[in-house]
């Protein structure tokens, strides 16, 4: 299914061109792989491919990179959800720190060029943690850097690392003691002493996302090594790259999550044009269901909508320090984004599996595995009750509602 998206006419004609016929192949890839519950040839044919890596063409260009991105992550959340959160990982880091538009500090200038050089030279898949934990705090950060001569030393435990063992440079987020918040860079990743990766986090359903505990044993760093944060970066630039990442990440999660929604329709597509009622006419000539479908595919096509909108948003931020209040708004929109098309993919995905019944979950049918990952959607980065206090918060302010909307 095509999304509005997808079908935007400004799509640059050599991107759509190029991506094509690489998308078929990463999608074969992943079809097979999924079968054979081995996702090691299709990360092979991904890096094989210029897909990974096209943020080397959209420097300063959030909008067309995000087109292109979306393509990608809704295809492969087609087939797996979970195989296509672990890509998005790669894409939502990998984006947002080559597309931050901040030239004033050159030391986070210098270092945010010198990671894309490694990543895109060495064809590098990026993992990322946040470093939090499964504590009796909610938000509790399980990592700690201490600042040593010509370097750091990074110790603890995050939880959730997506793509662990199939990341080639790691990028994480944690405190450096007596100076504050900071993203550091490693690699290599695989084969680091120091880098001990766990067992997965969610042993059944969203098995291949490939999402581990991972700890750091005394892990020492360069000094080149720390992205931006401490004092070696300006402060306020360090937290606008946090809000910019996490709308980076809000705004792609849906992609993938969509991407089911729209296979799921097409299998609800496929069921009823095949399978006659009693009378020997097809389900798809029924007008409740036609109703039924046409109400799933409008949700589907407002989802996207939205989401698109928030594209458009982040699009704006050209500048900062100067563009933090549109900032502001793009971390906004992408929550709803989030939001929206998660909740979409949900719904869309349990009313399919209803008009389809109990052939769902026969025989392999690709609806209990999308009935069994889809539901992780609404679940991170921001729980929908965060999401959800937000808007509240901001709708029964001073503020007009009406001046406001």
């Amino acid at each position: 299914m095509t999304t509005a998206i997808e079908a935007r006419r400004d799509l640059p004609s050599d991107d759509a061109a190029l991506d094509g016929p690489q998308l078929d192949t990463i999608a074969a890839a992943l079809e097979d792989g999924v079968a054979r519950g081995d996702l090691s040839g299709f990360y092979r044919a991904f890096r094989a491919t210029e897909l990974p890596f096209m943020l080397e063409a959209h420097a300063g260009d959030v909008a067309g990179l995000f087109r292109r991105v979306f393509r990608v992550l809704h295809r492969l959340g087609g087939i797996s959800p979970a195989a296509a959160l672990a890509v998005e990982n790669h894409y939502y880091v990998s984006s947002a720190i080559g597309t931050f538009p901040a030239s004033d500090d050159p030391v986070l200038e210098e270092r945010k060029h010198a990671l894309l050089a490694s990543l895109v030279g060495g064809r590098q898949l990026v993992a990322n943690t946040n470093s939090k934990v499964h504590g009796g705090k909610l938000g509790e950060v399980g990592t700690r850097a201490v600042r040593e001569a010509g370097g750091f030393r990074i110790s603890g435990t995050a939880a959730y690392t997506s793509l662990a063992t199939q990341g080639d440079l790691l990028v994480f987020i944690t405190q450096i003691e007596g100076e504050g918040p900071a993203v550091f860079s490693i690699t290599p990743m695989q084969g680091n002493p120091a880098v001990e990766i766990g067992p997965f986090l969610f042993p059944t359903a969203m098995l291949d996302s490939d999402t581990r505990k991972i700890s750091f044993h005394d892990l020492v760093l360069p000094a080149n090594a720390l992205v931006a944060g401490g004092r070696d970066t300006q402060p306020a630039l360090t937290g606008l790259l946090f809000s910019f990442e996490m709308a980076w990440h809000q705004l792609l999660i849906p992609a993938l999550y969509l991407g089911a929604a729209a296979r799921a329709i097409e299998e609800v597509r496929r069921f009823l044009r095949a399978t006659r009622g009693r009378d020997e006419r097809p389900l798809a000539e029924l007008d409740g269901m036609v109703v039924d479908v046409g109400r799933l595919a409008i949700e589907y096509r407002a989802a996207c909508c939205v989401v698109e909108r928030a594209g458009e948003a982040l699009d704006a931020v050209k500048h900062l320090p100067r563009d933090a209040e549109l900032l502001g708004r793009a971390v906004d929109l992408a929550g709803a984004a989030k939001y929206v098309g998660t909740r979409c993919a949900e719904e869309v995905v349990t009313a399919a599996r209803r008009i389809v019944g109990a052939r769902s979950f026969a025989g392999g049918h690709h609806l209990e595995r999308l009935s069994q990952e889809v539901m992780f959607g609404p679940l991170g980065p921001e729980v929908s009750a965060v999401i959800e206090r937000r808007y509240g918060r901001q709708a029964l302010g001073e503020r007009s509602f009406v001046d406001g909307a």
